[in-house]
């Protein structure tokens, strides 16, 4: 599972600088939309996946998704931390990186909920064992395989979702007299 990450973190550990770089050069207006857009895109073709999906085919979706968030993370957190006064962006910090690993945490529960719900527990634990040679049916593997398209079709909306919020905040900001 850490190899399958590997794309991930490395698109998210080389977006995130160079966003914060663009951001503090020419704003964070476009940035975060841009990256929740890469993001979406990457969760969308994941949504396509099948149950012999190759590493290499992979690699382009998770891609997206680490760059979407690196492209995000950095104009965003930098509003976070413009939105509140000097004194405070200790506890704004604090509270901005709580709430981004609960909603890590949230997500993975969710997600394993919604696949426990779908798969029964015997034939789960063959197919995160990886004992797939033991898992009993094809429905199995077909029920697993759409509850795990569900939830990147429920990411993509998501990340879709978060647009307008992004959007609004950034043209309230524009409207701010400093």
């Amino acid at each position: 599972v850490g190899l399958y990450l590997i794309p991930v973190s490395v698109t998210l550990a080389t977006f995130g600088p160079i966003s914060g770089w663009l951001s503090d050069r020419y704003g964070s207006t476009l940035l975060p939309v841009v990256g929740l857009l890469l993001s979406a895109v990457g969760f969308l073709i994941l949504s396509q996946i099948g149950p012999k999906t190759s590493f290499d085919d992979l690699v382009l979706p998770l891609s997206l998704v680490g760059a979407g968030m690196g492209i995000f993370a950095s104009p965003n957190r930098s509003s976070i931390m413009n939105a509140v006064p000097p004194q405070r962006r200790g506890v704004a910090a604090g509270m901005s990186t709580t709430l981004v690993t609960l909603g890590n945490i949230m997500s993975l529960g969710i997600s394993f909920a919604l696949i426990a719900s779908t798969v029964p527990l015997s034939e789960l634990e063959s197919i995160f064992l990886g004992a797939s040679d033991q898992v009993n049916s094809e429905a199995t593997v077909s029920s697993f395989m759409n509850s795990i398209h569900l939830i990147f079709y429920i990411s993509t909306f998501v990340l879709l979702a978060s647009i307008i919020p992004a959007m609004m905040n950034r043209s309230q900001k524009e409207h701010v007299i400093y």
